[in-house]
């Protein structure tokens, strides 16, 4: 008995996915506005969390390693997290920080003003699953708020906005 054609190209697509699955699935791109708080510091780590609005809505997290801020540095490397929905399922997006820059925005300020930083990071190792292969980038902006308290400057909040785009 003969296949109808039909279930015979059926069946030939299914083995060239199978043996070659790179080239039926392309990267899908999405786009989210991020905005946060800096939750912990040193000279050379920040630690970030807050909320994702956009294609991917949800919960990030962040750790940024960085050399230390004079009054800029390049980034050395990290790890994030995106907890979300991603068609229909609950998601954990998670990946590396790559590299980067923080760049002083405003280093001939003077007094106890805050400081303002450019955030440049490239992501790495993005994964929604098995395969770590996606990309990133995140583009924002830190502000250090700062208010002199009995006669020494403080900082006593950090916030963080931007816009965060993966590849998966």
């Amino acid at each position: 008995m003969r296949l109808p054609r039909l279930i015979v190209a059926a069946l030939l697509g299914a083995v060239l996915v199978l043996m070659f699955p790179g080239v039926a699935t392309a990267a899908t791109t999405y786009t989210d506005s991020v905005s946060g708080y800096e939750v912990y510091a040193t000279s050379t780590r920040g630690t970030f969390t807050g909320r994702a609005t956009g294609a991917l809505p949800g919960y990030w997290g962040a750790t940024v390693d960085h050399k230390v801020l004079s009054p800029s540095g390049d980034v050395t490397g990290g790890s994030f997290y995106l907890a979300t929905s991603l068609n229909g399922t609950a998601t954990l997006i998670t990946g590396r920080v790559g590299d980067g820059e923080v760049t002083r925005l405003n280093p001939s300020a003077t007094g106890c003003v805050n400081q303002y930083y450019d955030v440049n990071l490239v992501l790495t190792h993005v994964s929604a699953g098995a395969t770590a292969s996606g990309t990133g980038e995140f583009d924002g902006t830190l502000t250090h708020r700062r208010t002199s308290v009995f006669g020494r400057c403080v900082t006593y909040a950090a916030t963080i906005t931007g816009s965060l785009t993966l590849s998966l």
